[in-house]
């Protein structure tokens, strides 16, 4: 299901291709909404470990806002697969994993949803199926230039960003004039391969692993004035993760039978993600008062997983062998335009218009056959956190008793579109200028989220005989995590044929087919206008920056009303909300020279968090009882006041440097799930949706040191240099229950209290190396009203390796190890049994160390 377009929409996506066109005729120049000018370092091509902290050190340094920077050697050098994961070297930003990989990036322990994310100064659009949470899996490390996250946020950064703003920087052809090329090529494996991976859609199970990215650009004109840039990249990556989720309250260290209910889920999840994409940037630079640029990128990422699950359960009917194909689509697509243009000294204007569309697209089958007759028994122990089960009946690996239970096959189809228009006029704001500044600018921006859901759901067989799994089962030979049996998988290829031949056979439940197809779609469109102004005085010494930022935003949204149990079409009728609101942020930020060599950094800001889409569109149900749930269209932004002081000095030549910084948030209107009383129709009901009835605080202490080489050690020891950064924080929120009911809590959910990064690099003649040690503390991935049902990831430790050695000046070869040590992922509750208390572990990961050995060129 989808819904039309309003003329509104129609308008200003006409406005916005409009301004696109006209900014590349125009010769446009970035303006990018996180400032990106950097006191007006030129871009370089950056070699070498040395050579790229130089680079992020020199501009941290001149840039006036409290912020970090990593070029593209300090991504590309490390065995990153993605954005997200190259982010978690910064001190203060914490990455969200997906399984093995990064996924989300959260600032300062902020929920994911308060980061915004740019490309070039375009929003970036993220189809998240409800969130806001910018996923970044689809970009490789290698396909930018450099990374800025800016933690201080002035006037003309976007006002959606409590947590901090997130911009990738892509590389320019005037970087190097003339032709130039670069290339990477990788081959690798993985050690976590046991679990059997072939089947639906995976011709084949494990094998190499392969990566490649390269660009190529050039300049040509008679002054060099054309630029064209051309970057791509393509991975394979095939390892499998074993899982172990086990449900129970035991601490007995001994085996003993299982209490009621406990339960034990085995999964395997054999796993091929591919990887590709491409930017091709235009550039005309003819005078240095004049720059413009046309880019269009397109990164996709594609999962083929298949997910093999088998519950042992006490509880009759529970124990179940499930299959599911859960093959990702994640494409995303950028075109950005944009110019600069000096038409007189002092005086810069800039522009930019841009479209970015993301796509989480999932065509899944589930199939499940359940147990049948009493319920399996077994013993249970635990031994250092985690339990395992002994003594299991043997009716649980015997596939002839496992009955057909349903079969759902279902599509999973969120868009995210994102539009935007900018135009900055500024004064006197140039790298060399002094005294007062002005700059003043207008920013629109459309977001239209479309989430569609497809799924029929066959809950019987009707067939002459009941269907088992014996016909079925795989016969496959594998022992899964903490398990002493051979588990159970369905041979989904056989089971389809079956079904194809059998359709009939196989009875539809409509009512959730209806509920998961019809009441499941919905449409949310956000219109953001934005007029900042700000002034600067700069002297030879200090930058003070101070301004405000107004932001109107409405939201228009399409949804589903539903009656009772959904069993028919007529219970679903479409229904439209809209909302509007207006914030005005004032910020300031001052930079002092204390000395050539210490910096002090204060800044103040406020911020907004706007509600998730999936928060404003879910469907809006009307119970039998008359109670109704339903998103909430007249939610609020969140409110965020931010407060940041920086000490920095630095080592002469940029060759290092020692940061200390502190914050402060404080954020109101915070969202939760509440049940409230309503009059309806003059009737007074029980209303369940997200509500404005919150606030959050964290505070944190961040630390930074770099020193390229130790030239106080003897000989070769003094070419060895160090980086290390860690973070403290510390929060305190509430847990609103439905009822009302709240808990005060001193973290935020996500959050962990400590983040640390360690690394120890050389550099002599032609060999280059470096260890890098991560770690990230305990963090509550899941918070009730009452600890007992409260997870916690627990702290994990990844130690990365890589070393190069030149062949020459051209040719580079290459060795890399990620997470060296094996480390796995554990998630944990806290169980209070006889005055002790026990972390047991409710989830266990395993996805083994990944090798690659690859050649890196230059022409």
């Amino acid at each position: 299901m989808s819904f039309s377009a309003t003329s509104k929409t129609a308008n200003y996506l006409l406005a916005t291709v409009s301004a696109a066109v006209l900014g590349a005729v125009a010769s446009p120049v970035l303006a990018q909404d996180v400032g990106t000018q950097a006191g007006g370092i030129d871009e370089i091509v950056v070699l070498g470990y040395r050579a790229q902290n130089q680079r992020s050190v020199a501009t941290k340094r001149e840039d006036p806002r409290i912020a970090e920077f990593l070029t593209s050697d300090d991504i590309g050098q490390q065995p990153d697969y993605n954005i997200a994961d190259s982010f978690r070297r910064v001190p203060g930003v914490q990455t969200v994993f997906d399984e093995d990989e990064g996924r989300y990036v959260s600032v300062r322990g902020l929920n994911p949803s308060y980061t915004l994310g740019s490309f070039d100064g375009a929003t970036m659009a993220t189809a998240e199926r409800g969130g806001r949470q910018l996923n970044m899996e689809a970009i490789p490390s290698t396909a930018v230039g450099g990374l800025d996250v800016i933690k201080s946020r002035t006037p003309d950064v976007d006002g959606n960003a409590i947590g901090g703003t997130v911009n990738l920087r892509t590389r320019s052809a005037f970087d190097q004039r003339g032709l130039y090329a670069v290339a990477n090529a990788f081959v690798g494996g993985s050690n976590s391969t046991a679990v059997p991976g072939e089947g639906y859609n995976r011709d084949g199970d494990d094998g190499l692993n392969y990566r490649f990215d390269g660009a190529i650009s050039t300049t040509f004109g008679d002054q060099d004035q054309f630029g064209v840039l051309l970057s791509a990249n393509y991975s394979v990556k095939r390892r499998d993760q074993e899982r172990f989720s086990p449900n129970h309250t035991m601490t007995n260290e001994t085996p003993a039978p299982a209490a009621p209910g406990a339960a034990f889920l085995y999964q395997g999840y054999p796993n091929t993600v591919d990887r590709y994409g491409a930017t091709l940037k235009l550039e005309f630079k003819p005078s240095d008062s004049f720059y413009s640029f046309l880019t269009a990128s397109h990164y996709q990422q594609d999962d083929n997983e298949l997910r093999l699950s088998h519950q042992l359960q006490n509880t009759a009917g529970s124990s179940f062998v499930r299959f599911n194909d859960f093959p990702l689509e994640k494409p995303l697509t950028i075109v950005n335009t944009g110019f600069d243009w000096s038409p007189a000294e002092l005086h810069r204007i800039t522009g930019r218009a841009s479209y970015s569309e993301a796509t989480f697209l999932e065509n899944s089958n589930q199939v499940q056959f359940n147990l049948t007759g009493a319920a399996p028994t077994f013993n249970v122990a635990v031994r250092d956190g985690t339990p395992y089960a002994t003594d299991i009946s043997a009716r649980f690996t015997d596939p002839t008793q496992y009955r057909f239970q349903s079969y759902s096959p279902y599509t999973d189809d969120s868009e995210d579109m994102v539009s935007e228009v900018q135009l900055d006029y500024a004064y006197n704001r140039e790298a060399y200028s002094l005294g007062w500044g002005f700059q003043a600018g207008v920013k629109l921006r459309q977001t239209e989220r479309d989430n569609e859901r497809t799924q029929t759901v066959y809950s019987a067989y009707t067939g002459a005989t009941p269907l088992t799994l014996d016909a079925f089962d795989t016969g496959a030979s594998y022992t899964p995590l903490y398990a002493s049996f051979n588990q159970l998988i369905i041979d989904f290829d056989a089971f389809n044929d079956f079904f194809q031949a059998n359709r009939a056979s196989f009875t539809v439940n409509q009512a959730s087919t209806n509920i998961n197809t019809i009441g499941s779609d919905w449409v949310v469109t956000e219109d953001v206008l934005a007029l900042y102004a700000l002034a600067e005085h700069r002297g030879e010494r200090h930058r003070f920056i101070f301004g405000g930022r107004w932001e109107q935003t409405e939201t228009d949204i399409d949804r589903m009303r539903r009656q009772g149990t959904g069993a028919s079409l007529a219970d679903f009728t479409p229904v439209s909300a809209s909302a509007e609101y207006d914030n005005f942020l004032p910020s300031a930020t001052l930079s002092y020279d204390l000395t050539d060599a210490i910096k002090l950094r204060l800044a103040y800001s406020e911020g907004v968090g706007r509600p998730n889409p999936s928060q404003l569109g879910s469907a809006e149900v009307l119970n039998n009882d008359g109670s109704i749930s339903r998103g909430n269209a007249d939610l609020q932004a969140r409110d965020g006041k931010s407060y940041d002081a920086s000490l920095e000095y630095y080592l002469p030549g940029n060759n290092g440097l020692m940061s200390i910084g502190v914050f402060h948030k404080k954020i109101d209107n915070e969202i939760y799930t509440l049940l409230t009383r309503e009059v309806i129709d003059g009737t007074e009901v029980d209303v369940s949706q997200p509500q404005n009835a919150a606030e959050a605080e964290v505070s944190g202490l961040e630390l930074n040191f770099i020193r390229n080489n130790l030239d106080f050690l003897p000989g070769i020891l003094s070419d060895f240099g160090v980086s290390a950064n860690a973070t403290w924080l510390n929060a305190e929120t509430s847990v609103l229950g439905s009822n009302g009911v709240s808990r005060d809590i001193d973290f935020l959910p996500g959050q962990s209290d400590f983040l640390g990064n360690a690394a120890i690099f050389y550099e002599r003649d032609g060999f280059r190396g470096r260890i890098s040690y991560a770690y990230v503390d305990d963090a509550y991935t899941s918070v009730g009203v009452t600890p007992a049902t409260d997870r916690v990831l627990k702290a994990s430790h990844q130690v990365d390796l890589q070393a190069r050695y030149a062949i020459n000046d051209r040719v580079e070869i290459i060795g890399e190890v990620r997470n060296l040590i094996d480390d796995e992922k554990v998630t944990y509750r806290n169980v209070e049994s006889g005055g002790r208390n026990y972390e047991l572990a409710t989830d266990v990961s395993f996805y083994g160390r990944q090798l690659w050995a690859g050649v890196a060129m230059r022409f």
